[in-house]
């Protein structure tokens, strides 16, 4: 559909440059608050679905670095995951307000990580703790539920936040305890799932877009 949409609209399909930054969780990790901040730039194509151009669909390419960090002692948990993301979305704008609100799916390639647990040594009682026999490498593969509502600061420069969701785990079936000895009578376990859970604040630059000028001295506003 995106593709048969650009074909059939070569003339006015927009380009864009983004760049901003990811404010992470991960959901099953036992750490709590977007404290990890990472880079999510790329680019981007857009073009309209339907003629008067209040609907329309997006895909992009980025650089997407997710992750979780815990900054209370004693637990130090501080992880890095870098993505390739391909966001594909559908947009509703307002033409007249410069507002425009999308939801979509990403697919996001992990290409490295880096993981550290930061776990005190002895253990603390009643503190989550992990069991590293259970706690397997993350999935290759991401994919997410993604919603979108950018803005019109100037011209053609908007500002952009986005809310990103795993829809499956990025890795299961991780055990926990609570530091108790096996044998001791307090002693209990659980099992966590992972999901990626962020929020984005970027600058988008739509390149080929009509400036304000432009759209007062064409008649028929309605041409983008």
């Amino acid at each position: 559909m995106f593709f048969f949409s650009l074909g059939a609209n070569a003339q006015i399909f927009k380009g864009m440059v983004m760049a901003g930054a990811n404010l992470s969780q991960m959901n099953g990790d036992q750490t709590y608050g977007y404290n990890k901040v990472g880079l999510n730039a790329g680019a981007g194509v857009m073009a309209p679905l339907n003629k008067n151009r209040t609907f329309l669909m997006s895909m992009e390419l980025l650089y997407n670095n997710l992750g979780a960090k815990e900054k209370l002692d004693p637990f130090k948990y501080n992880t890095s995951l870098q993505y390739v993301s391909i966001p594909v979305m559908v947009h509703y704008e307002d033409r007249f307000g410069g507002l425009t609100f999308g939801v979509g799916l990403q697919y996001s390639r992990l290409f490295q990580f880096n993981e550290d647990w930061g776990l005190p040594v002895p253990a603390i009682q009643y503190m989550d703790r992990p069991i590293m026999s259970t706690v397997t490498d993350f999935k290759k593969d991401d994919y997410s539920f993604v919603l979108d509502f950018r803005f019109r600061v100037w011209e053609r420069l908007k500002l952009n936040f986005r809310y990103q969701y795993s829809i499956v785990p990025i890795r299961e079936n991780v055990h926990y305890n609570n530091s108790f000895d096996p044998s001791h009578m307090d002693y209990e376990t659980w099992k966590r799932d992972f999901y990626h859970n962020s929020l984005t604040i970027r600058v988008i630059y739509v390149i080929n877009e009509r400036s304000t000028k432009e759209l007062d001295r064409n008649i028929n506003r309605n041409m983008y």
